[in-house]
């Protein structure tokens, strides 16, 4: 199959940033850096490129990331204070929201969106008139809250049609050898996921388990659903013990490279960056890089570095500063 991952991005006047760069992205990519750095905002951004196809995708994919944060009173909050257009940029994408006013009364807001030149304006009440129940079965945003179990379902529905339940079920195990297999078990309604223990003489619900083994599979099922995609993950170590960083980690390598799938992750944690680097080390075919946020203090823009696998070990194994921490 044909590449078709980002190798680069310029994000400019969308939330925290004014002129973001960033060269060199690999197919699964760790974001670090302080809080208020605009780590989960940046994600946002490659969603909204990444995600929009056509025109029409663009306003859709602008109203799900609204009501995603801002639940029932929404305001258009994604452009940078003092600015009117965003602008998402790779080679060979170009995305950009802009801010009109219909007339000099400021009787109507208006959007314009463009994509690779193709333009389409809609009104901001109309934008947050998009149905609210709009029907998306392609989840390829992890955000740091527990994911609901219904949508762990529809990720594990993917991983069943591409026949790749003994992928999950080795993972699994690897994760912890009292985790056997993963059981689907329908009723009217939904679908209930139940766990197969080694201890146990039956399969125990998933919701009863803890939040880490939650996250784990939603994590490994999703990079299966977004197969020849994007998946996006935000504080993938939440919930998870920092003793199953590695092995994460290393599933994670083996199951992007085989799904074609391009991740875009953020941690807070220095241990989740730390068993980062080791797998990469250890591994030398794993197509990883590790981006570092931070708030330059001379332009007050925040920007990007790339640490280099050495660079990066040399950091974290001499108490080099790391914003991460």
């Amino acid at each position: 199959m044909k590449n078709h991952f980002i190798s680069n991005i310029i994000i400019e006047n969308f939330k925290c940033f004014q002129n973001l760069q960033i060269d060199g992205i690999e197919r699964v990519n760790l974001i670090g850096g302080k809080n208020n750095v605009g780590k989960t905002a940046f994600l946002e951004a490659v969603e909204l490129l990444v995600s929009s196809n056509q025109i029409s995708d663009l306003a859709v994919n602008i109203y799900k990331l609204l009501r995603r944060r801002q639940n029932n009173n929404i305001n258009i909050d994604f452009i940078r204070e003092d600015e009117t257009k965003v602008n998402i940029s790779t080679a060979n994408k170009n995305c950009g929201i802009c801010l009109l006013v219909q007339d000099d009364l400021l009787t109507e807001e208006i959007l314009s969106f463009t994509l690779n030149g193709d333009e389409k304006s809609l009104s901001v009440d109309k934008l947050l008139g998009i149905d609210r129940h709009l029907n998306d079965n392609n989840i390829n945003f992890i955000g740091s809250a527990t994911i609901e179990e219904q949508n762990i379902a529809i990720l594990y529905g993917s991983l069943v049609d591409l026949d790749r339940e003994d992928f999950l079920n080795d993972s699994l195990r690897k994760f912890d050898d009292n985790m056997l297999s993963i059981k689907q078990r329908a009723t009217k309604n939904h679908v209930i996921l139940k766990l197969k223990l080694k201890d146990r003489q039956t399969p125990v619900l998933l919701s009863s388990l803890g939040e880490g083994i939650n996250r784990y599979i939603t994590v490994l099922c999703a990079i299966w659903a977004n197969k020849d995609g994007f998946l996006l993950i935000d504080e993938l170590e939440n919930g998870i013990h920092y003793t199953n960083y590695k092995k994460l980690w290393q599933i994670i390598f083996q199951a992007s490279a085989d799904a074609n799938c391009q991740l875009f992750i953020t941690s807070h944690s220095k241990e989740c960056i730390e068993a980062f680097n080791e797998v990469q080390l250890e591994e030398g075919q794993n197509r990883g890089a590790y981006f570092e946020f931070y708030k330059n203090l001379k332009t007050n823009m925040i920007t990007a570095s790339k640490r280099h696998k050495e660079q990066l070990k040399y950091s974290l194994t001499h108490q080099g500063r790391l914003r991460g921490e």
